[in-house]
């Protein structure tokens, strides 16, 4: 299916998700105020609902949107449909009732969870209406587009094999056409003969001025046209159409997240870290104060390190080592517990006593939250690295983890931090976290971070 065809259809099937969430609402409602339920008390009248009708028609669409349920699948499975569904109206209710909770606003919370439950059965009902009419004979006879390939014919059968099942059952395959095989003047009597409503030409391997007049030729007569560079990606879902110059471009992003949700990180960066430095101000004080009387130097430790794409940026931490650490770092080389490009030595003599407990429980962290209001850092994303260290990568794709900006934390803070020692391990987590990305991760790992930063897990 087409891109545009199938934002359209998303958009199509959210509002009417929205729609089915609002009926569930007004129905939960109803039944709990026609019967009740154990002697439960009796309900408030609907007009105290009435602005929930409107909020759960948008936070169902977007908790079903975060769980992947729009998402084409690549093998259609209903027990993943029933899982998302199921996790989206658990997350949902539990939404609701912690806003009811904060809002400090009385409602009935057996309406909530039914909503949740209504909701979800009304979604997955339409969920399979609709696949059962995309399928039927009256429907998807009207609906297949039919095509005619143009191409090599090991290229145009590659592509057909890579299309997804949905793909495949929104297309009729009409015949092929071989632009080395045969002149452009037999393209015509083609589209003309087998009503063709979509070229898909393929670049591969074929000369510009065999496939001009092809498309010349499909666009006299209105006919769609669909161009295939032939690029091999490692993902389809980082590649999107550009205009450039006052051409048409193909724009390969660093990672597969929509451009929006990138904004909503960045915001909610500048929004935590400012709450955090205000909330912090008394630690700060106290730190600082006793790293000044514990050792001799500066209270912050300045060092350059590598951020987005690599370029340099001046990180902050509490000052946990002696301040002629960096004049001793050759001497410990030998015992570098870490392989790979990174230093790490677990019993390093340079740290100072108070510097073993603000490491252990990542209190020498807290200054990068000034990083992050400079949108140098985020809360959450790989670790930055000195620059000496990234210039001694041996594998030019271990660079992929500066595609993002660096974090406080990540997948790697929470999964052992210094007990991870092979670099490789390190990198893999940091790449697993730019390919799954989400708002939803990013939340998880904060939450993760509290525990392991308060037990001080894997910190030395």
């Amino acid at each position: 299916m087409l891109a545009q065809a199938r934002h359209i259809r998303t958009r199509l099937l959210q509002i009417a998700d929205g729609l089915l969430f609002m009926l569930a609402l007004t129905l939960a409602y109803w039944l709990r105020a026609t019967f009740p339920w154990l002697g439960l008390p009796e309900l408030e009248t609907f007009e105290k609902y009435l602005w929930l009708v409107p909020l759960v028609g948008v936070l169902g669409p977007l908790v079903l949107a975060s769980q992947g349920f729009y998402d084409p699948p690549r093998i259609p499975s209903r027990l993943v449909v029933i899982l998302r569904v199921l996790r989206s109206g658990a997350f949902l209710v539990f939404g609701l009732i912690l806003l009811i909770f904060f809002a400090r606003m009385q409602f009935a919370r057996s309406v909530v969870i039914l909503v949740g439950v209504f909701g979800g059965l009304f979604v997955y009902a339409r969920h399979e209406l609709i696949g059962w009419l995309e399928t039927s004979r009256l429907v998807h006879g009207q609906v297949r587009r039919r095509v005619l390939w143009i191409g090599l014919p090991d290229e145009n059968t590659r592509l057909r094999q890579s299309l997804t099942a949905s793909e495949l059952a929104a297309l009729e395959n009409v015949a092929d056409f071989d632009p080395r095989a045969r002149p452009a003047t037999e393209l015509s009597p083609l589209l003309h003969e087998h009503s063709i409503n979509l070229v898909v030409v393929s670049l591969a391997g074929v000369e510009r001025q065999l496939l001009e007049p092809l498309v010349a030729a499909c666009e006299r007569e209105g006919v769609e046209v669909l161009l295939r560079p032939g690029l091999l990606t490692a993902s389809p879902y980082r590649l999107v159409a550009e205009e450039f110059g006052g051409e048409p471009v193909f724009y390969y992003r660093a990672q597969a997240a929509e451009p929006w949700h990138l904004f909503v990180k960045q915001v909610l960066d500048y929004l935590l870290a400012a709450v955090l430095l205000v909330a912090s101000a008394p630690l700060w004080a106290f730190l600082a104060l006793a790293v000044k009387l514990t050792s001799a130097g500066p209270v912050l430790y300045r060092q350059p390190r590598a951020g987005l794409n690599g370029r340099p940026f001046t990180m902050l931490k509490f000052r946990s080592m002696r301040r002629d650490a960096a004049q001793h770092q050759a001497e410990l080389a030998a015992h570098n517990e870490m392989r790979g490009p990174v230093f790490k030595v677990a019993a390093d003599p340079r740290v100072t006593p108070l510097g073993h407990f603000l490491r252990r429980f990542s209190l020498d962290e807290l200054p990068q939250l000034w990083n992050v209001l400079r949108g140098e850092m985020s809360l959450v994303g790989p670790r930055p690295l000195p620059i000496e260290e990234v210039k001694r990568f041996a594998d030019d794709a271990h660079r992929r983890r500066l595609s993002v900006k660096p974090g406080l934390t990540c997948l790697w803070q929470i999964s052992g931090r210094n007990d991870i020692s092979d670099f490789d391990d390190w990198v893999r987590l940091d790449l697993a976290y730019i390919d799954q990305w989400s708002l939803w991760l990013d939340l998880k790992i904060l939450f993760a971070t509290i525990p392991v930063a308060l037990l001080g897990r894997g910190g030395r």
